[in-house]
């Protein structure tokens, strides 16, 4: 799969037209709305996988149907996108190519939705959050998985990111490369805290217990009552929505 990168997501260029129209994620108030997104070809710049490497650096090995919202309200839906994990840029198909698309740069987009599976129409929900929502407020503003969206606080996000391993390094093959590189995924989980803050955890008791250690003795009643399994992110985003309702 090929890529393009670079879109200024309001100027007004020459070339495609992108109708929008589909519910909006939860970010906000639907609006039903079209619009036109415009590029010249000369923006066009294709991106390689990387020769030999298994894998690929993007969420899915194909392109997915979706939408992209802008501002939380105006919804734009897409017959392609893609999210690359090694550097968090939200992509959409572009042009007749099956391997182009454009690098949604713009900051009014503030979120999407990639459906995960055609048959049950199951959506990926994706939020750009900013640094401020953080206890530690370090990161970069970024689009992160809608985990838990209980009255749209989201409660419960994850982040997924891709880099490229070489198994030679570890073996002492570096010279002779006899291993290909591999893309290789490292995934992370954020719960809200009662300060509103995403706090780093790991998707266990002991993590979500310690994120949360304000309410611990009712979170430990709910869990033992309900069954929980915090290998199952459904159960903990359970757990999560309930600790906001203490």
């Amino acid at each position: 799969m090929y890529f393009v990168s670079n879109l200024n997501f309001i100027i007004m260029k020459k070339a495609l037209l992108i109708l929008f129209i589909l519910p909006l994620i939860t970010f906000g108030q639907e609006n039903y709305v079209y619009n036109v997104v415009q590029y010249d070809d000369a923006d066009q710049v294709r991106i390689n996988y990387r020769a030999g490497t298994k894998g690929s650096p993007y969420l899915f090995n194909e392109w997915k149907s979706g939408y992209i919202v802008v501002n939380d309200t105006i919804i734009s839906p897409q017959e392609k996108v893609q999210l690359n994990l090694t550097n968090n840029e939200l992509i959409i198909g572009a042009g007749k190519n099956k391997e182009t698309g454009v690098v949604i740069t713009d900051k009014s987009v503030t979120g999407f939705a990639i459906v995960k599976d055609a048959n049950t129409n199951q959506k990926l929900f994706f939020a750009k959050i900013n640094s401020s929502e953080f206890q530690d407020s370090y990161r970069k503003p970024k689009f992160y998985q809608i985990v838990s969206n209980l009255e749209n606080n989201n409660y419960l996000i994850k982040e997924e990111t891709k880099y490229v391993f070489d198994p030679n390094k570890s073996r002492g093959y570096q010279t002779q490369n006899s291993i290909p590189q591999e893309y290789k995924t490292k995934t992370y989980y954020y719960v809200k805290n009662k300060s509103g803050k995403y706090v780093k955890t790991r998707l266990s008791k002991k993590g979500i217990l310690k994120a949360l250690n304000d309410k611990n003795s009712e979170l430990k009643s709910y869990i033992s009552s309900k069954s929980l399994k915090f290998n199952n992110e459904q159960d903990v985003a359970r757990l999560v929505n309930y600790y906001h309702t203490l």
